[in-house]
């Protein structure tokens, strides 16, 4: 607990002394070239980070397990699930067919 207070007092000496915060007064004028700045507010830095935190993402909208539990029985869905690993399994030969593909282009130089 007493090192806290401690390294509190440090940093705002540290701070204190920094030639940064005593160079320019807290109302300075911009720069003159300040507009030609190619500058970003951070606001949109963090817009896609916020985004990301929201709860509607595409694939949680398409998909409700509840409404699909319901309004399905277990052969319908052991039939989907299977359906789905077929698919799967297409996707997966046809990308390594595609992958081989360009192997064979780029060993050739095509």
């Amino acid at each position: 607990m007493t090192l806290r207070p401690a390294l509190f007092c440090c940093l705002a000496l540290l701070l204190a002394s920094a030639p940064v915060a005593q160079a320019a007064p807290v109302f300075a004028p911009w720069p003159a070239a300040a507009p030609s700045l190619p500058v970003e507010p951070a606001r949109s830095m963090l817009k896609n980070f916020l985004d990301a935190l929201a709860d509607d993402d595409v694939h949680d909208d398409h998909y409700d397990w509840k409404d699909y539990r319901n309004s399905t029985s277990r052969k319908e869905r052991v039939r989907d699930y299977y359906e789905m690993q077929r698919q799967d399994q297409k996707d997966y030969w046809k990308s390594q067919k595609e992958m081989q593909k360009r192997a064979i282009k780029a060993q050739r130089g095509w």
